[in-house]
């Protein structure tokens, strides 16, 4: 994911909530009992790190 997407200035906790919408997904398929077992890591790539069909993103 590209480090801008994690950084918007309307949405300060955008990490936070991304974190958790995962984690509910995980435990809406698998079932409440993996809970304390999902494990969620973004990493912000900077611009200029990334590259799509051979050209830097």
């Amino acid at each position: 994911m590209r480090e801008a997407g994690l950084t918007h200035p309307q949405i300060p906790d955008a990490p936070a909530r991304l974190i958790r919408s995962l984690t509910e997904a995980v435990t809406t398929v698998l079932g409440e009992s993996v809970r304390e077992h999902v494990s969620v890591s973004i990493v912000g790539v900077p611009a200029g790190r990334s590259g799509v069909r051979g050209e830097v993103a």
